[in-house]
């Protein structure tokens, strides 16, 4: 995928997400490479969303920005050289229900990747062709957030509420026997959507 498309992608500026209270900011890179995003399978062990598919990322540490975050996390988890991603910019932020406002960057590797995964948080890493992607049966789902997530009562955007239970649409992208949904799913349909945008 040519970078002039990537850039295009982000071109618009992301919507304003504000904070709510008790949350923390976070950060995830969508790591580009020749046409395929890269994804992790999160360690079977973690306490939250174990096993499922994510982008390299995590919370920010004191004073740092969120391109600052995305790439120190993308170092840790991968082993992703930080000099050879080119930040192009951002897509929208969104919540997860366990506190955290996160920020996604969009990444252009630079130079083929020696990567070497975490095994204390990565199980594997995926490399999935963008067209693939756009070609996937997508659907979305409205989900009740699980049991003690830090959600407030009341938001717009992609939540609703039916009889008095917040709700939320989550995008599901099945791929060669795996499920990318939850908060990375709804990243990847901001980004799919962006791209369709572009090409039109």
């Amino acid at each position: 995928m040519k970078s002039d498309l990537l850039k295009a992608i982000v071109a618009r500026p992301p919507e304003a997400l504000s904070r709510p209270e008790g949350f923390v900011d976070a950060a995830v890179l969508l790591p580009v490479w020749e046409g395929q995003l890269l994804f992790t399978v999160r360690s079977a062990h973690l306490p939250h969303h174990a096993a499922q598919i994510s982008f390299p990322g995590g919370r920010f540490d004191d004073g740092e920005s969120a391109e600052q975050a995305a790439l120190r996390e993308a170092w840790e988890e991968v082993g992703l050289n930080p000099e050879h991603v080119e930040i192009l910019g951002h897509l929208n932020p969104t919540l997860s229900p366990f506190g955290y406002r996160v920020f996604p960057l969009l990444g252009r590797i630079t130079q083929e990747p020696q990567l070497t995964p975490n095994p204390a948080e990565v199980d594997a890493l995926l490399w999935v062709p963008i067209e693939e992607l756009l070609a996937a049966p997508a659907y979305a789902e409205e989900r009740t957030p699980p049991p003690g997530n830090r959600l407030p009562n009341s938001l717009g955007g992609e939540f609703s509420e039916m009889e008095g239970q917040l709700r939320r649409k989550v995008w599901h992208y099945p791929w060669r026997g795996y499920d990318i949904w939850g908060v990375t799913g709804n990243i990847v349909h901001d980004f799919l959507e962006r791209i369709r945008a572009v090409r039109l």
